[in-house]
């Protein structure tokens, strides 16, 4: 994770010499957690908070209880303790009575399910608590995401309640302002699986207030709008910010609606733009200015379907002897399949999610018909005559630039239309945007999904490079690639297959080292050639350990290979979704060196 540093070791280390080990028939107590600790003056960095001791997970019983309502249970209560007010007193009496208490150290995301032996069915609320030590009284934010549903105390006070949340793919789905007093302070979750027996996982980081502004705009650079298909009003959430003014333009920039707020929390209250019966149906940009910053989301007013219905009309009068119509066919297909997608109308985080990809898709296809588009699917027939999709962005298309083709991880599907890019749309618009700043065009590839193979990717890689190289879009010469997790790993092999193709490569906490030796990069890299390549990875990387990238640096080393390793703070998720910056500024240092 970018800009994330361990625990502040200080009064922490102090606190674990003579705190943090003990027997193990010692009982659990509070005194006994050692504390995330927070200097006076904090970096503008993330803390992440990685210790908590852990209660439950309590039982409901299936045939009678409905597993969404569990969340409502309150488990504590039989034994006299009140939600968020877990203390000495109540650990002792939870552990008296034979709950479940244990201590548990581990780095964003926390997946308690792991800590479920046994009649997972039957088991719903687990309880966290952990220890913030202050140097001084001072504000923070405090950034959080969960699944199914959580609740969070600061010393007894609530702070925020997520209802029916399926994913955390955002990493920090809520900002939330907190004063901190001096020395401890008590943070208490609660945390509810609903209807996924698999779920109970919970991100929680803490960071300055100016940090927390950053990573919102970052992270809501197109994603303030809390449904982005309006009919009467428009919601706004604000993350860290209490002041802000939003405007709504029209396509000729004209600012149709809007309003201001100031003091208002809208972790609790969206601030809402009313009356907006007038406005025509189509779309819109919202600009939602905070801070002096300004942010822009494009949102739909109206009947969406009744949107979609016209767009398939216009797609059916386009000249089929185009090539252009392949990409409008799949680009209408892909809009399809999101409009029929039922959803779930007891998940605001749900319909939020499906609606943005909705207007996101929509209003490309749009864009598409007239041939001013910046994002859009894009297909290509390979080698084989197999047909393929893939999505380009380019904010240039004046002249050819260099590409970066980025590869996904594993993913589970059969097709680029229904796949896992859907639920990733935050982290596109972000490398989309660094790309931009950079100068390079963009090929998110889909590398055969399920069916993922070394040889079929890299003839989709040749198909994509071949096509947009052909009109002209970029420089076929100057080509990138990066991923992250098994996309770093599938990106390196790539990298040995053809060498000769790529000006450099850059992953992010890539697997390196499998038992298979065929797969494993460590073992291509005489293969590699002399192709610049950089690799950060996170120090507490509990899914891909750092071992990976160790060794395979040491490995290039002993053969002379130009290879850069940077070792970053945090674990596997990015709080921040421009973690992919220093990717991209690798990418630019290769770009000048090789215009020099």
């Amino acid at each position: 994770m970018k800009k994330v540093f361990k625990t502040v070791s200080g009064i922490c280390l102090t606190l674990a010499l003579c705190c943090c080990s003990k027997p193990k028939e010692v009982k659990i107590t509070l005194s006994g957690l050692c504390p995330v600790t927070i200097p006076a003056e904090p970096a503008d960095s993330i803390i992440e908070i990685k210790n908590w001791i852990a209660i439950g997970p309590f039982e409901f019983q299936p045939l009678f209880t409905d597993p969404a309502k569990t969340f409502f249970r309150k488990d504590l209560k039989r034994y006299g303790i009140k939600e968020g007010a877990v203390d000495e007193a109540a650990l002792e009496k939870l552990q008296k009575k034979g709950v479940n208490v244990f201590l548990m150290e581990s780095p964003p995301p926390v997946r308690l399910f792991e800590y479920v032996w046994k009649n997972a069915p039957k088991k719903s609320n687990f309880y966290l608590v952990t220890r913030i030590y202050s140097a001084e009284k001072q504000e923070v934010t405090l950034i959080a995401d969960g699944s199914y549903s959580y609740a969070m105390w600061l010393n007894g006070e609530k702070l925020v309640e997520e209802r029916v949340k399926y994913n955390i793919n955002k990493a920090g789905n809520r900002f939330i302002n907190v004063s901190l007093k001096k020395g401890e302070n008590i943070l208490s979750v609660k945390i509810n699986r609903g209807t996924n027996m698999r779920s109970w996982d919970l991100i929680t980081v803490l960071t300055s207030r100016r940090e927390a502004q950053r990573i919102f705009r970052v992270n809501y650079a197109a994603d303030f709008a809390v449904n982005p298909i309006i009919n009467h009003s428009l919601e706004v959430y604000a993350g860290p910010y209490s002041s802000g003014k939003v405007e709504i333009r029209n396509d000729k920039g004209e600012t149709v609606a809007g309003g201001s707020f100031d003091n208002q929390n809208t972790n609790g209250q969206p601030f809402a733009v009313s009356d907006l019966k007038k406005l025509e149906a189509g779309f819109y940009k919202t600009i939602l200015t905070v801070g002096g910053e300004k942010l822009e989301e494009m949102i739909y007013k109206g009947d969406y379907p009744g949107f979609v219905k016209k767009m398939k009309a216009a797609v059916a009068t386009v000249n089929q002897d185009s090539l252009y119509i392949n990409d409008l066919t799949a680009a209408m297909q892909r809009v399809d399949y999101l409009n029929g997608k039922p959803g779930d109308s007891n998940s605001p985080g749900e319909t939020r999610f499906l609606n943005r990809n909705r207007v996101f898709w929509g209003y490309s296809l749009n864009r598409m018909l007239q041939k001013d588009v910046l994002t859009q699917l894009m297909t290509y027939t390979d080698e084989n005559n197999d047909p393929g999709i893939f999505i380009f962005h380019t904010g240039n298309r004046q002249q050819k630039v260099p590409l970066v083709i980025i590869v996904p991880s594993g993913l589970e599907g059969n097709s680029m239309i229904e796949d896992w890019y859907t639920s990733n749309l935050d982290q596109i618009e972000t490398d989309n945007a660094l790309a931009d700043e950079y100068g390079f065009a963009v090929a998110w590839i889909y590398a055969g999904g399920k069916k993922y193979s070394d040889d079929k990717t890299e003839q989709e890689i040749t198909a994509i490079i071949d096509r947009l190289s052909s009109e002209g879009l970029i420089d076929g010469k100057r080509i990138f690639i990066t991923g992250d997790c098994e996309g770093g790993r599938r990106a390196l092999l790539q990298l040995a297959a053809t060498p000769n193709r790529y000006a450099g490569c850059a992953v992010s906490g890539p697997v390196t080292i499998l038992e298979d030796i065929n797969e494993s990069p460590i073992d291509l890299l005489p293969q590699m050639g002399k192709v610049p390549i950089f690799i950060e990875h996170g120090v507490d990387d509990n899914i891909v350990p750092i071992e990976n990238s160790f060794r395979f640096y040491a490995e290039a080393q002993k053969l002379d290979l130009p290879v850069e390793f940077v070792e970053v703070g945090g674990s596997h998720v990015s709080i921040s979704k421009d973690n992919h910056r220093a990717l991209f500024e690798f990418f630019s240092r290769m770009e000048h060196s090789h215009k020099k």
